[in-house]
């Protein structure tokens, strides 16, 4: 089958190997336009379409996807399928009629549920136990067209947003090819996602990485976890940010107010929450790089029942 692939974020890295090395053949890369990064600004590529070029693909990569900026490349192309993997753009209408098998998307959630952005933290933050990936046949509402295949991947306690977007990026590879496969031999049936069980997961603010200390330990948990490695969990020390970027949640009691500190010791210290104590285990002071709670207590000269607050004037 010969197919375009959209892609933009790491997420479709593996996935794109995948097809690369399967039976299937890619005649064009469609990835977004590079834009400026870091401190310099200069123009970036994202990381998919590094891949791509590195890979010897043809790679395009349109300011838009209406017919006038993109139907020149892709006229003279013959293609049977549209593949989207992390594209960060929707497919518009004309191009979706194009391809015999129409268009192909992977989404790292076992949809209905966590339609949108942010499948992956979302599942995290809510305590989900198993999340999984799906390809669906694209259609022109987010990630509700048809279901082609799924498979389930189970959550543990320890996965933060980049390990669980990894496993979920090696299980999606070969879920993909298998559908490729799948619709060339027809033998797959669509399945239209049921409605009424549909849960959505919108972009993550950054706002919502900051700690309420009042809250369960495992919920400030599951929150570290979900902001990791990006945009970070944060709490504020001494009028500056702090970023949280482990911790785990212990039995000890809380022995004073939420966000209090206590039982410091050469392994760093516990923090006060809604319920139980929870130990930071690695952090992040504004303006400087990750530590260890123990290397932060011992820079700070930390005070037993000091207190990281909600607010920065808090």
């Amino acid at each position: 089958m010969k197919t375009l692939f959209f892609a933009s974020d790491s997420f479709a890295i593996e996935p794109l190997e995948a097809v690369l090395a399967s039976r299937h053949e890619i005649i064009a890369f469609l990835g977004r336009p590079d834009r400026p990064s870091g401190r310099g600004l200069k123009a970036a590529s994202t990381p998919a379409v590094e891949r791509a070029m590195e890979s010897g693909l043809v790679v395009l990569q349109p300011e838009s996807l209406t017919r006038e900026c993109l139907a020149p490349s892709i006229d003279k192309l013959e293609w049977d399928a549209g593949v989207v993997v992390a594209y960060g753009g929707l497919i518009p209408p004309w191009l979706l009629a194009e391809p015999r098998f129409g268009f192909v998307n992977l989404h790292p959630s076992l949809l209905p549920r966590y339609r949108g952005a942010a499948p992956v933290e979302r599942a995290i933050m809510n305590g989900t136990s198993v999340t999984g990936v799906t390809t669906i046949q694209l259609n022109e509402v987010l990630d509700a067209g048809d279901i082609l295949l799924h498979r389930e991947v189970p959550l543990t306690e320890e996965d933060t947003a980049g390990t669980l977007r990894d496993r979920l990026a090696h299980a999606g590879a070969k879920l993909l090819v298998e559908t490729l496969d799948a619709l060339e031999e027809g033998v797959v049936s669509p399945v239209t996602q049921e409605e009424d069980k549909a849960t959505y997961a919108p972009p993550i603010r950054p706002i919502e990485g900051q700690i309420d200390w009042h809250e369960p330990a495992e919920f400030i948990d599951r929150l570290v976890r979900s902001m990791s490695p990006e945009p970070g969990a944060f709490t504020w020390f001494r009028g500056r940010r702090i970023k949280i970027w482990t911790a785990h949640v212990t039995d000890v009691p809380p022995e004073d107010d939420p966000g209090t500190i206590m039982n410091l010791g050469k392994e760093g210290f516990i923090v006060n929450t809604g319920t139980t104590g929870i130990q930071v285990i690695t952090l992040q002071p504004e303006g400087k790089g990750r530590m260890t709670a123990a290397e932060f207590s011992r820079g700070q000269r930390l005070l037993i029942a000091e207190c990281f607050a909600g607010q920065p004037d808090a």
